[in-house]
């Protein structure tokens, strides 16, 4: 994959490096890039690869459900039904 870095992403890669924080422009790009991927997953206790193999399993799924009321609702009701068997299975603690 190819990137065109605006000029402004350019100078704010540059910032940090001088700044002592990364030793290189893709040392910096690793660790923005490492950033995305825990905002993608938050809590997320598994290593890069497994992170990616999962992102990769979720874009690969089909198309998108649209997302409207009904929908969110059927989500509610299979999240809270899990929650409570995990709740009666006794490993919430």
């Amino acid at each position: 994959m190819s990137l065109q870095l605006t000029s402004e992403q350019e100078q704010r890669i540059r910032t940090v490096v001088r700044a002592g924080a990364y030793r290189s422009a893709e040392e910096a790009l690793d660790a923005a890039v490492a950033a995305v991927e825990n905002a993608a997953a938050p809590g997320f206790d598994g290593t890069t690869a497994e992170l990616e193999e999962l992102l990769l399993e979720g874009l690969n799924s089909g198309d998108p459900s649209p997302v409207d009321e009904t929908f969110l609702n059927r989500l509610r009701v299979k999240t809270d039904g899990m929650a409570t068997e995990y709740r009666k299975s006794g490993r919430e603690n």
